[in-house]
């Protein structure tokens, strides 16, 4: 399963962010920036957000991001699935107590697992032209990598031109730098870009993969044609955060991966878009059940969610991962009854049979030799 934002999260190893002569400096630099961008952002981001929200109720909408959603199925083990759930909200930690999941209508028991920091990986791709449009994506990406939870990992690609801005990274002190000290000019390569943030998330272990594309300029067509192949050879999510609109084609690819597409009205306001994607993978569950489907069938699941000042349902139509067994999950009802004959029951009942077929020829072997009476 995949998450992509023009930002790419991965399981891609974490590449080096210094070395090691230079790592107390450098470290204490990044917690220097991130702090000093932290707080020159707040007014920003405040307002920004003010601003979105007075935008919001004009049109009637919710605001950045879907909220509680579902995101996808999962293979857990050959007798349980799993349905990821996202739960930006939250107040706080929720426990199973706080989940119910109906599958085509049938309430189900659940085992209930946050998503740790550690499996997730990201990849940003900024494509903006110099000025305030990179200002403002600038602004976005530092808020983000605050809220990313401890453990995930990050990189930066940027699209004017098309290059690697940051390796992935567990520092979010050397994002911020990477991309304040990047320069953007010429046109944009987004299809090269994304192509370089999917290869940074895509090596590694399993994991939660992530790409969030923040743009201020039009997509072309081509890259939505090309982009499916791509997020799904990289088991990775794209969110897309773009100004002033995006193409139909991008946000239902987005959607399709496991993210989402979101409008900002400039790049200042870019914030709040931007925060809403990293909620929403810093902010996951996976809910483990046993399903009486088969492998592929398309099931309708509902999830509620109530705890941490949150209360809300989605609803979802997912696929059984190609992984689930129904044997496996039937097996321990079929071979653990009254009814069932154990392998050493078989194994000694084929001896019995072999010793009996043996003493009854031994016998037959003796009346032979035996000496007939005269």
């Amino acid at each position: 399963m995949a998450t992509v934002i023009a930002l790419a999260a991965t399981a891609a190893p974490a590449a080096a962010s210094a070395s090691s002569s230079q790592a107390p400096a450098s470290q204490a630099l990044g917690n220097q920036a991130l702090g000093n961008q932290a707080r020159s952002n707040q007014a920003r981001s405040n307002q920004a957000r003010s601003n979105q929200a007075r935008s919001n109720q004009a049109r009637g909408s919710q605001g950045p991001g879907p909220g509680v959603r579902v995101v996808g199925s999962i293979g857990v083990d050959p007798s349980h699935v799993g349905v990821i759930v996202s739960v930006p909200g939250a107040g706080g930690p929720l426990n199973a107590r706080a989940f119910r999941l109906w599958e085509n209508g049938r309430p189900k028991n659940v085992r209930v697992d946050p998503l740790p920091g550690s499996a997730l990986r990201v990849s940003v791709v900024v494509d903006a032209r110099p000025g305030d449009q990179l200002q403002g994506a600038q602004n976005a990406v530092a808020d983000l990598m605050i809220g990313l939870p401890d453990g995930a990992e990050a990189a930066v690609v940027g699209a004017r031109p098309a290059r690697l801005i940051q390796p992935l990274t567990g520092d979010a002190g050397s994002v911020v730098r990477a991309l304040a000290a990047a320069s953007f000019s010429g046109p944009s390569d987004d299809a090269s870009a994304l192509a370089l943030a999917l290869r940074q998330v895509r090596p590694g272990p399993a994991g939660r993969r992530a790409v969030i594309f923040i743009t201020t300029s039009p997509v072309p067509a081509a890259l939505v044609n090309a982009l499916p192949g791509q997020l799904r050879a990289a088991d990775a999510s794209l969110y897309v955060a773009a100004v002033p609109d995006v193409a139909p084609s991008l946000a239902k690819l987005a959607g399709d991966s496991g993210g989402w597409a979101v409008t900002a009205s400039s790049a200042r306001s870019l914030m709040p878009a931007v925060d809403a994607a990293g909620a929403d993978l810093a902010h996951q569950y996976r809910l483990t059940y046993t399903t009486t489907y088969p492998a592929l069938t398309a099931t309708r699941l509902r999830v509620a969610v109530a705890g941490a000042g949150t209360a809300a349902t989605a609803e979802a139509t997912v696929r059984v991962p190609a992984s689930y067994d129904r044997s496996a999950a039937a097996a321990p009802a079929s071979t653990g009854g009254r009814g069932g004959v154990s392998a050493a029951w078989l194994v000694a009942a084929v001896l019995l049979a072999g010793l009996a077929a043996v003493a009854s020829a031994d016998r037959r072997l003796r009346r032979r030799r035996a000496p007939s009476p005269s």
